[in-house]
């Protein structure tokens, strides 16, 4: 969102735009792992709790820095807007990792076995997709044609606040149990261990080929802002024809999403992974070629189902590899396995951003002109299609390699069930 709404509305060059994810790339590097040990070896207190704390305490940087990056000014120089852009991404971005860290943590000793962390992935998806259509009907409105700042701010801050409510009522109502943490809490990592433990994640079969999995195919699931640079460039809708196939998209996606649970609760991650690849290749094969509206439409449906199966295919996986950890190790490492999945998705998911502005900034995108290029709008066409599929069909590699099927996938779950309900048993 952020971003288009910098190249074409604040007029920040490419060129800065991509450094400043090369700072939060290596930003993230530092400070990924850190949050992780640190979130681990907080206690849980009664009076105020542990990861809903946290939560609640990083919500309101979040919600600020959000707001304030959209006070950037065109007159400024570029220098100024990249500086400005930088920092509050970096308070963002900080608040952001924490506040997932927690959460995901959080989420992990709540619903112990795999099914039900699907079940909940599906609701999760549900509320965040409620979410979403707020946060992308806007842009895609104002984003696509002829935007303006003094029309944009006011809406994105009404947005906000409605983010910052919902943020409010959740959280509000999430209560900790004391008794979540008993075994968790009997449980330490000697500081002076702590890289040696991450250094013995990082190289183990399961971590890797998942990690390598997510960066790979980091493409497929960068879909909203290609879209919304293509409708506008290439398909030259105007905003709410853009807003109506967006929104009906994610409606008719939604609507499979139980099913979707279904699949991967019957095959496992690596099967249903296998099963995604005929939408993967029509959708992002469909936009690259379309040749009118209603072929991007169609092509985006199976991209946007694409993407949601995907998510729900894989959401298991880091909770298995943290349970199974557990399970070989004795001692459960969820800040610092999640500090590790943030430092090498999260982090790289910002290359995503990278290749995408590079690739359409080589092609000769700019943003400030009335109608790109033919040149331009084929970089957008392989920004957008040719190198999300290019990346799936790749990250089916390491997938192949991942040790995971069903039946492993069931023992490590029946494993985190007695851990957390019945007492742990080695």
């Amino acid at each position: 969102m952020f971003l288009k709404y910098y190249t074409d509305i604040i007029g920040l060059s490419p060129k800065y735009v991509a450094w400043v994810y090369i700072i939060y790339n290596i930003w993230n590097a530092i400070n990924d792992p850190v949050l992780g040990v640190w979130i681990d070896r907080m206690r849980h207190r009664a009076q105020r709790g542990k990861y809903v704390y946290i939560m609640r305490v990083t919500v309101p940087f979040m919600i600020v820095a959000s707001f304030l990056m959209m006070l950037s000014n065109p007159a400024w120089d570029q220098w100024l807007i990249f500086l400005l852009y930088t920092g509050l991404l970096f308070i963002y971005d900080t608040a952001a990792t924490a506040y997932s860290i927690a959460y995901q943590s959080f989420m992990l000793i709540a619903a112990p076995t795999k099914e039900e962390r699907i079940d909940v992935g599906v609701i999760q998806n549900y509320l965040s997709q409620a979410m979403s259509f707020l946060i992308t009907l806007i842009p895609t409105l104002l984003l696509v044609g002829d935007g303006k700042q003094e029309v944009i701010i006011p809406i994105f801050s009404a947005v906000i606040v409605a983010e910052a409510i919902f943020f409010t009522w959740a959280l509000r109502g999430l209560r900790e149990d004391a008794q979540m943490y008993e075994s968790l809490d009997k449980q330490h990592i000697d500081t002076k261990e702590v890289y040696k433990e991450a250094g013995q994640i990082i190289k183990s079969r399961p971590f890797l080929t998942f990690i390598i999995f997510t960066i790979v195919t980091g493409p497929v699931f960068f879909y909203f802002t290609p879209f919304l640079y293509y409708m506008d460039s290439v398909v030259q809708s105007t905003g709410i024809e853009a807003t109506v196939i967006d929104v009906s998209t994610h409606v008719i996606a939604l609507l499979f999403l139980p099913v979707m649970g279904s699949i991967v609760k019957k095959n496992g991650t690596k099967k249903s992974v296998y099963l995604g690849t005929i939408f993967v290749v029509l959708g992002y094969g469909g936009i690259f070629l379309a040749d009118g509206i209603w072929t991007a439409a169609a092509s985006y449906v199976l991209i946007v189902f694409a993407v949601n199966y995907l998510r729900t295919a894989i959401s298991p996986a880091p909770a298995l590899l943290i349970d199974e950890n557990e399970r070989t190790t004795g001692v459960r490492k969820t800040g610092l396995f999640n500090g590790l999945f943030s430092l090498f998705t999260v982090a790289f998911s910002s290359l995503q951003t990278v290749i995408f502005i590079n690739v359409i900034g080589a092609y000769g995108y700019d943003g400030l002109a009335a109608e790109q290029s033919e040149s331009a709008m084929l970089g957008i066409r392989v920004a957008t299609g040719l190198i999300p599929l290019a990346a799936f069909l790749l990250g089916l590699i390491p997938m192949a390699l991942y040790p995971f099927d069903k039946k492993k996938e069931d023992d490590i779950s029946a494993f985190s069930n007695n851990a957390r309900r019945g007492g742990v048993k080695m």
